[in-house]
């Protein structure tokens, strides 16, 4: 029925300073602008992200990202000032949790053993 996810739809506050932060802090690609939202790649997945200005609501569903050096990811984010849960594990996967400028929930991930 389905033969993947396309993209992952995240509505934020102010669309120009949350394209900065997208960009200058999670390092994503922005691939089209529509003038009323804005489509990224990341890293080499077919997967994009969606952003677009709109009423933030809280949502229990969160964009997962997966990292080859999630201990150094997390310190980076850090750096840059992004609300960043520590570090847990969980049976073969090792992630942590961090929030953009609207309280828009991620998770990073790194497989363990791998």
């Amino acid at each position: 029925m389905f033969s993947k996810v396309d993209t992952v739809h995240i509505i934020v506050d102010d669309l120009k300073k949350s394209v900065q932060w997208y960009t200058e802090v999670l390092e994503f690609e922005q691939v089209f602008d529509s003038g009323q939202y804005i489509v990224f790649q990341i890293g080499q997945a077919s997967t994009k992200l969606t952003i677009q200005e709109g009423k933030v609501r809280p949502s229990s569903i969160k964009p997962i990202l997966f990292s080859d050096a999630l201990e150094e990811t997390r310190l980076k984010l850090v750096e840059k000032g992004v609300n960043v849960g520590e570090i847990e594990e969980d049976g073969e996967v090792s992630f942590f949790e961090f929030w953009d400028l609207d309280g828009n929930g991620f998770e990073a991930c790194q497989y363990m053993n791998f």
